[in-house]
């Protein structure tokens, strides 16, 4: 989801059923004296929320969402006299003051997608007083076996088929290597092992925002594995928000991660399941059954080249390739001498190969006119 568009905060906003249980939280917390973080507000519902139960101050910091459009929610509600924003990363910004709370929906799919816990800490160790609050303060990841055929037809099989008359079977093992993301329906998957909890983090003490843990199933009827079905639940004062597929639908939704070859388990029989997910770095889920080991890592979803590993690695000097070049020749120029439609010009006499007009130029200057400034 990009959290630059406007429509995309919708099912968010609206999301009757997480909100009001943050509400309920906020409610146990906010008294008059109350300075909250909103932190990545979004367009402001939580900390907005705060604001209108009385709380002394509510900073709202997002990165990426223009905070200008929450600044005129929060007029419109009256509540601009409390509410302050701030656009950037936390990690960029200087708050005024310490806070009694931080507010945060900082859980991705499946909990540790999208890398958003680290500044939740990053938060907590920098601007939340001693004894402060975290909104939610704990979360736990679930996973459970499960036979879910028509998902794996059309996520892996169906690569295996010929698409007129052209064969791209090679593809299949990138696709079982991925992890696919959807509000899955209870008539579309059966559970073959009762669900277990495999990583819990509490954010009020928690360094590091990642998963490798090992779990034992013990499986329940006999089925075709076709996989792991994933998802969390979140702590909210006196009460725990589920994302789980059993649950009451949600903007999250829950995680697959594919089994291919899919494994026929039999009732009684145990299933093993270690999931490895370091901060910024790739899902590996190694599955253990009858002796033998399967494993899935999403470092495996796309070609592997010597260029991209070498890349990764720490040792690695990087040399700017030619957009890089005229990239970095764009942002010496932004110093607020000379227009975007100079600045295109200069750039596209420098670099004629790679840009063929001034307009085509003045394209990728905006993007990073936009980006960094």
């Amino acid at each position: 989801m990009s959290y630059t568009n406007l429509i995309g905060h919708r099912t968010m906003i609206f999301d009757d059923h997480r909100n009001s249980l943050y509400a309920q939280a906020l409610r146990q917390f906010i008294t008059p004296d109350s300075i909250v973080l909103d932190l990545g507000a979004g367009l402001g519902i939580h900390g907005l929320l705060a604001a209108s139960m009385g709380a002394k101050k509510v900073y709202l910091v997002e990165p990426h969402t223009d905070l200008q459009l929450a600044a005129e929610v929060a007029k419109d509600n009256a509540l601009e006299d409390c509410v302050e924003c701030f656009q950037g990363a936390i990690e960029e910004i200087n708050l005024p003051q310490k806070v009694d709370v931080i507010i945060s929906v900082f859980t991705g799919n499946f909990l540790l997608e999208e890398d958003l816990l680290p500044s939740l800490l990053y938060a907590r160790d920098h601007f939340l007083k001693p004894g402060g609050r975290l909104l939610p303060d704990c979360a736990v990841m679930k996973v459970a076996p499960i036979s879910m055929p028509e998902q794996f037809t059309k996520q892996i099989e169906q690569w295996s088929k010929r698409s007129q008359g052209i064969d791209f079977k090679i593809l299949r093992s990138y696709a079982a290597n991925n992890v696919y993301r959807d509000n899955y329906r209870e008539t579309e998957f059966e559970f073959l092992a009762s669900p277990m909890e495999i990583c819990e983090l509490d954010f009020m003490h928690v360094q590091v925002a990642e998963c490798k843990q090992k779990i034992r199933f013990k499986v329940n009827k006999d089925g075709l594995c076709h996989g792991f079905m994933g998802w969390f639940k979140a702590r909210l004062g006196d009460h725990w928000l589920s994302t789980s597929p059993t649950a009451v639908k949600t903007h999250w939704r829950q995680v697959y991660l594919p089994l291919d070859p899919p494994l026929m388990l039999k009732n009684g029989e145990e299933l093993e399941l270690e999931l490895h997910r370091p901060e910024f770095g790739e899902w590996s889920w190694l599955t253990g059954h009858a002796g033998k080991l399967q494993k899935h890592s999403t470092f495996l979803s796309e070609p592997i080249t010597p260029s991209k590993l070498q890349k990764k690695a720490g040792h690695h000097k990087a040399l700017l390739n030619e957009k890089g070049r005229a990239a970095s020749a764009i942002l010496g120029l932004l110093r607020g001498e000379l227009s975007t439609d100079e600045i295109s010009a200069r750039i596209s006499n420098s670099f004629p190969d790679l840009f063929p007009d001034n307009q085509y130029a003045k394209r990728f200057v905006l993007k990073l006119i936009d980006r960094f400034t």
